[in-house]
């Protein structure tokens, strides 16, 4: 695993920089759900319901499609 060293401000917390990590991982596809939960060091359905919160997609289907699958 790579490891990077950013600046940030001192208010900002470390949760914070994970997650924003974490979702431009995700969001670019370089990295899965699962390892941008990792990345952020959240459970899977919390960093869903983050990137929900956040207005960004969990998955490239509706949540209709996303139903029918699953039956």
């Amino acid at each position: 695993m790579k490891t990077v060293t950013v600046r940030v401000p001192e208010s900002m917390p470390d949760a914070e920089v994970k997650l924003a990590a974490a979702i431009e991982a995700y969001t670019r596809g370089s990295a899965t759900a699962g390892r941008a939960a990792e990345i952020a060091e959240l459970p899977l359905q919390t960093f869903i319901l983050e990137l929900r919160r956040r207005g960004k997609p969990a998955y490239p289907y509706t949540d209709e499609e996303a139903r029918r699958e699953l039956e």
